[in-house]
């Protein structure tokens, strides 16, 4: 089976309540003193996702867009995940010293980009993934049916910022759709990128199940995961594809990717895979190579980032005692503590010590209902914490 990103964004609930710290079942956490309660960096954000630095410091936040503004028969089409009505209205924003900001509105660095959401602008894909390379920024574009009106050109693009000037580097979904490296049925939606060094980076394609390696601007398969195993069996309902969703620079210079693994409990894997070949080399997770005693697992996994000391990230959709979404970390000790914030995605560290994370990831600038007749959710967010 083959799974989308998007379908997890489009079966969003409704959440309510705080930000709370908890100790995370696998293994006790430290009595630690009680830290500062969350801070909104930026709202009014449609669908963020990805969270980067750029070269001077500015915290680079990817907008998947909110789709078409006026919705038609011309824009709109039937998904996988229900009616998407496609536009050019995702975005880059900056977010400048974000260590002092809070409740700033979005400064766009770049405008109009591919997007398709739900009619009311929710549950978006689109320019989910954004990195910094050398002075540019790369912005990973998902894949989509050609639609009149919109800039068709992007579809399935890694794209380049450069001087104001946005340009295609290659075609992400092109190797899924003329070598499919996993062998299953032939699906792309690229999600995040990450730069490798000059002219080199890598994808993730969260429907093809693999990484997709750019160099001089040529696309090539790198890294295919293994299906998860359902609790050892599949199960109905049960998605066993690995949906790569994220990627982050770790300890010993590795790369790291975070899987979906759809809805099952605990079954979402953190990967770590060298660089230079792709190798996969372990995982945190349950039963994985690294942090063996912790039997919790992840969910729902849709962003990851290393803090300077080595512990582990990790956003879960639909994480949490309650399912609402959280933050979990995973200290070099492999002790476990997370933190509640509500339909979580990309993530960041300074060196400071605060944690940005894109928060009601799933919802626009005026804040999109995630089912008919159900509350709005607040607009999307980057908010600040600390453990």
């Amino acid at each position: 089976m083959r799974r989308r990103i998007s379908l997890l964004f489009g079966s969003a609930v409704v959440l309510v309540g705080g930000l709370s710290v908890s100790a995370g079942a696998a293994v006790p956490a430290h009595n630690n003193p009680p830290k500062p309660g969350p801070a909104v960096v930026v709202s009014g954000l449609n669908n963020p996702r990805h969270l980067a630095w750029d070269s001077d410091g500015n915290l680079l936040i990817a907008e998947a867009g909110r789709g078409a503004l006026k919705p038609s028969a011309s824009n709109c089409f039937i998904g996988p995940e229900g009616q998407n009505c496609a536009g050019a209205t995702g975005s880059v924003s900056s977010v400048h010293k974000p260590w002092f900001t809070t409740n700033a509105m979005p400064h766009r660095i770049v405008k109009g980009l591919l997007s398709a959401a739900a009619p009311d602008g929710g549950s978006a894909t689109g320019s989910d993934g954004v990195s910094s390379q050398h002075g540019s920024v790369l912005i990973q574009e998902t894949h989509l049916p050609t639609i009149p009106g919109v800039p068709n050109w992007q579809s399935g693009q890694l794209l380049k910022l450069r001087g104001g000037h946005l340009s295609a580097v290659a075609s992400i979904s092109n190797v899924e759709l003329t070598q499919n490296p996993d062998g299953l049925q032939v699906d792309t939606d690229p999600y995040a990128v990450l730069s490798l060094g000059h002219k080199t980076s890598v994808s993730t394609d969260a429907a093809g199940n693999d990484l997709v390696l750019v160099k001089n601007g040529k696309a090539s398969p790198f890294t295919v995961f293994p299906q998860h195993g359902c609790g050892g069996a599949p199960t109905p309902g049960c998605d066993q594809d690995s949906v790569p969703t994220s990627l982050a620079w770790g300890p010993g210079g590795k790369l790291y990717v975070g899987e979906l693994a759809h809805f099952e409990p605990g079954e979402a894997r953190v990967w770590k895979v060298s660089p230079s070949s792709g190798k996969l080399l372990g995982y945190y997770g349950k039963g994985g190579t690294i942090c063996p005693n912790d039997t919790a697992g992840f969910s729902t996994i849709t962003g990851i980032t290393f803090g300077d000391d080595g512990s582990l990230y990790v956003s879960e959709l639909f994480g949490g005692a309650t399912g609402q979404g959280d933050v979990v970390k995973i200290s070099p000790k492999c002790v476990r503590t997370s933190v509640s914030v509500p339909l979580p995605a990309g993530l960041a560290t300074d060196h400071r010590g605060n944690l940005y994370v894109s928060a009601f990831s799933v919802s626009d600038s005026d804040g999109a209902s995630p089912a008919p007749g159900a509350p709005a959710l607040p607009p999307g967010q980057v908010w600040r914490v600390r453990f």
